[in-house]
């Protein structure tokens, strides 16, 4: 194993981060959004097309 400085220990760390919460959240807004389809049957419309 070779060595690797501290710097490079943080920076994977913050990937592995980064990545772990990128994915948790691309999760809960898919389930969001896949709820919201059940309530635009019964007349729910996105904010923009208000008119």
């Amino acid at each position: 194993m070779k060595e690797i400085s501290l710097l490079e220990l943080l920076a994977r760390s913050a990937a592995r981060f980064a990545a772990v919460s990128g994915v948790l959240a691309l999760v809960i807004w898919l389930t969001w959004v896949l709820l919201d389809f059940e309530h635009m049957q019964s007349g729910f419309t996105l904010p923009q097309s208000v008119y």
